[in-house]
């Protein structure tokens, strides 16, 4: 018979393995664990002293750490005090020149032990660029103590600085800031000796300092931060590919406000010659036993095992098809009884192979039938489940265009607010749509748009972050689905303002991150919003928030673009485009108009009693002041560093000098001081200088050339006065 006529539903037959290796196999197998608990035992006690070794290094080293933060943090906390004590007795006597002295003398003294010294307002925000700068003073501020911050935001090497307060009749009026640089040098110093890598981290893992490039950067769990942050050291060992490392993490207080994540590192490849040669002998002897005791076992073994080499001969000829194959040499032992039970059970497999064949034949035929149903019946489920997705997807798509459609329609806010609640009613059938906007600085949420509810019953709602579904939506910046508002106890029903029914889905838009606004959407149905309509308005306020915030930017870049970024003016360029819509408009009507050109006396000179930042503040409060007392129809400009430009409407030179000295008088009486945080009063004064179009001249630039004349010649006077251009007539236009 051949191989192709046997059935193709036999078992296959198990992994072959003779009868000398299951009588070998147990014996090597005894030999090799014996070997091998020996070998391991001795391998893991090496280890195990190596790791011991290892970590009374870290150890040593996290230690020393330890006391070299405490010992810089005294320092800095010591000459804080003492600087805090010396400001309170610099500014008691002032005049005393031993004071003076004294303060050369402990600048010197803080100079030699590598710290700087700084001096900053109590509120630096918006000021300095370094975040954990403004944060450390936000605490200082809230506490009235000093604290500890260890950053690497001033420049490319890590710095641990402390912030004091100063005060001023019981008011923080200054923060003293001291600076100590603690960088790769100063690890290095620390760990060298003991050839650990160190690395300084912050909570959230961000390296600020190594020691050298060669520490490994691991990523911690939030549960292994939480044990590091109980103050138990977390040990953790490292494969890197090439060496194995163990790594020591803890935590080094900061005094009570701030604390830094510590990463030690050691080479684990450091076994002595001696631990492995032995390991390497006691291999090379347990390998010797097992080959010297297989080799005797299986040439004792083979001469029993052989009438069961034929039985299994046998066996594999009737398996591959040969059914008329018979054990020939038969011995009489219990061996020899199986092979003649052999040739009688091959005897009647041949007579019955024939039948089962065709037993088989059937049943394969009735299987294919019934699996070849089974599988048309699979497929037409999945027909109808992508017919469905299609109709849904096409849903989504007709919904998104047409909302395009509505967004590309208009870049004005409150048309784009129509449009979107308009398309947002049309796609999804709501019986209420509330469009919520968000002002980014701050945490609140106002009602912009609405439908079907009353918009004036609404116009004065307003949601902090922590009110209602509303508010958990932005906070979290994700959809909130509510089934039954009834049955949900953050329904605030818009703060009492409307009754809302059914269900109710509350989707935030958010885009890059950035909080735009929410919309609510109302049906008074329960559980009314279907998985594709949630997925649905999930796209819809995707594709909303964007437009939102397109439209949002371009109206802020078209205010830009006419505002001075330090005054909040109009600039030089707004001025002079109003400027000749004025001149074309007098010359149509025969009106006339005035300029007045203003300069601050003596800016300068307050610019460097008061520095930079105070001299902008200062030039906001003229601007703001210049502003206040001029008339809604005015445009009030800043031309220059400290110099403003006002346009007066159908003004001659008389009323312009009269409005000009209106605003010389004003700024003159007003006190400066609480602008620019003065201990005294500030005063200052203004120069003006007017020109009349057209009487001093229809040019538009020799008219601004006549006012800054007259402004130079009011300098002249003495400054504080209001100069009318009076010169000779200039030449034609």
């Amino acid at each position: 018979m051949k191989a192709a006529d046997l059935p193709q539903s036999s078992p296959k037959p198990q992994r072959f393995r003779s009868l000398r290796s299951k009588v070998l196999l147990p014996f090597f197998l005894l030999i090799a664990a014996l070997c091998a608990s020996a070998i391991w035992g001795s391998f893991h006690l090496a280890d195990r002293s190596f790791k011991n070794s290892v970590d009374e290094r870290l150890a040593a080293t996290q230690e020393v750490l330890y006391r070299e933060f405490k010992k810089q943090e005294l320092i800095l906390q010591t000459y804080a005090v003492i600087m805090q004590q010396f400001q309170s007795l610099s500014e008691r006597f002032q005049s005393e020149a031993e004071i003076g002295i004294l303060q050369d003398r402990l600048y010197n003294t803080l100079e030699d032990s590598n710290i700087s010294t700084a001096f900053y307002p109590a509120d630096i925000r918006g000021l300095v660029p370094q975040k954990s700068l403004v944060a450390l003073f936000d605490q200082v501020r809230r506490s009235n103590k000093a604290r500890f911050r260890y950053s690497n935001e001033f420049g490319t090497v890590p710095v641990l600085m402390v912030a004091a307060p100063l005060h001023d009749r019981g008011r923080i009026t200054k923060i003293l800031l001291l600076r100590t640089t603690m960088g790769e040098a100063f690890l290095r110093n620390v760990s060298s000796s003991l050839n650990v890598n160190v690395t300084l981290m912050t909570i959230d893992g961000q390296i600020m300092a190594k020691s050298n490039d060669k520490s490994t950067e691991l990523v911690l769990t939030p549960a292994q931060i939480n044990q590091i942050g109980n103050g138990q050291p977390l040990y953790l060992d490292h494969d890197t590919g090439k060496t194995p490392e163990r790594h020591l993490f803890s935590m080094v207080p900061l005094g009570s406000s701030d604390m830094v994540l510590l990463s030690l590192e050691a080479s684990l490849d450091g076994k002595t010659d001696l631990q492995n040669s032995t390991i390497l002998r006691m291999v090379a002897i347990m390998i010797a036993v097992i080959i010297f005791g297989t080799i005797f076992s299986f040439r004792r073994i083979s001469a029993i095992t052989r009438p069961a080499r034929d039985l299994y001969n046998a066996t594999e000829a009737i398996s591959r098809g040969n059914l008329n194959h018979r054990i020939q040499d038969i011995s009489n032992d219990e061996l020899g009884q199986i092979a003649m039970s052999f040739n009688q059970m091959a005897a009647d497999l041949e007579n019955s192979y024939q039948m089962r064949t065709n037993q088989d034949i059937a049943i394969a035929l009735d299987r294919e039938a019934a699996s070849t149903k089974k599988i048309l019946e699979k497929m037409e489920r999945e027909r109808d489940k992508i017919n469905e997705e299609l109709n849904i997807i096409q849903r989504e798509s007709k919904a998104i265009y047409q909302l395009n459609q509505a967004m590309t329609s208009s870049i004005e806010l409150s048309v784009l607010f129509d449009r979107i609640l308009q398309v947002l009613n049309e796609i999804l059938v709501c019986d209420h749509i509330v469009l919520l906007a968000h002002n980014l600085g701050d945490s609140v949420l106002e009602v912009v748009r609405t439908t079907g509810l009353d918009v004036d019953a609404l116009s004065k709602v307003r949601f902090t972050f922590n009110q209602g579904v509303t508010g958990e939506a932005a906070q979290s910046q994700r959809t909130i689905y509510v089934k039954d508002i009834d049955k949900d106890n953050r329904n605030l029903s818009y703060h009492g303002q409307v009754v809302t029914r059914g269900a109710m889905i509350s989707v935030p838009l958010v885009v890059k991150g950035r909080l735009v606004g929410v919309i609510n959407l109302h049906k008074r149905q329960i559980d009314a919003f279907s998985t594709s309509e949630q997925r649905l308005i999930q796209a819809i306020a995707n594709q909303t928030a964007l437009t939102i915030d397109n439209a949002q930017l371009m109206e802020k870049s078209r205010d830009l673009s006419n505002t001075d970024e330090l005054t909040g003016l109009s600039n030089r360029r707004h001025f002079q485009e109003i400027l000749k819509r004025e001149v074309a408009q007098a010359r149509r009507f025969n009106s006339i108009f005035s300029i007045v050109m203003c300069d601050i006396d003596g800016f300068m000179k307050h610019k460097k009693i008061l520095g930079n930042i105070h001299s902008d503040a200062l030039l906001r409060q003229v601007g703001q002041s210049l502003l206040k007392n001029t008339r809604g129809i005015d445009l009030v400009s800043r031309f220059g560093n400290d110099q403003f430009i006002i346009l007066l409407p159908k003004t001659d030179k008389k009323g312009g000098i009269a409005a000009a000295e209106k605003l010389r008088k004003h700024i003159s009486d007003e006190d400066f001081s609480r602008h620019i945080d003065y201990d005294t009063t500030f005063k200052m004064t203004v120069s003006l200088g007017v020109t009349e179009f057209p009487g001093d001249s229809k040019n538009i630039y020799e008219l601004l050339n006549l006012a800054d004349r007259a402004l130079y010649a009011a300098k002249q006077d003495g400054c504080n006065c209001t100069v009318g251009w009076e010169g000779p007539a200039p030449g034609p236009e």
